[in-house]
């Protein structure tokens, strides 16, 4: 039944074409940040391309196509379907311009690079979760030929 409404919810929204960013003012996603929203909308194209294609994105992501804001990833994101273990792995790369707009933002200026990614991490991506029915199992970060990469993993 569950997957019949989520269908159908679906389906409305594509037909409507009203995406997350459409819905802001809505209180479900008052406290959201566009760059939130943008990534809701992601792992929601992801779960719709798993329901055509199990095997979608089943490998680990090409790192350098995280940090590659010319030719790499969209987004600076690759969602790795994990989920015959019920989990996926969302990988995000941090580029120049991922930087400048979090730093645009008061709640982190001043901050250290890792401390504003463990930041971001325990204060909105539970969140991102929660729209999917999921939680945070756990995460990491590192850096690739001198850019960092985050990596989030959702359980259900």
């Amino acid at each position: 039944m569950k997957d019949l409404r989520n269908f159908i919810k679906t389906t409305i929204r594509e037909y409507l074409n009203e995406s997350r960013f459409e819905k802001r003012d809505e209180e479900q996603y008052k406290t959201c940040l566009m760059s939130d929203l943008t990534r809701m909308e992601l792992i929601e194209m992801f779960f719709n391309k798993v329901e055509t294609n199990p095997n979608y994105n089943t490998d680990e992501p090409n790192l350098f196509k995280l940090i590659d804001d010319w030719d790499g990833y969209d987004d600076q994101v690759y969602i790795q379907n994990n989920l015959s273990d019920n989990e996926f792995i969302f990988w995000e790369g941090w580029v120049d311009e991922c930087w400048k707009g979090l730093y645009l933002k008061p709640e982190y200026k001043g901050l250290t690079k890792t401390y504003s990614i463990e930041k971001v991490i325990r204060d909105r991506f539970p969140r991102i979760g929660q729209e999917f029915g999921f939680k945070i199992k756990e995460y990491d970060y590192f850096k690739h030929k001198g850019k960092f990469i985050m990596k989030v993993v959702f359980y259900k």
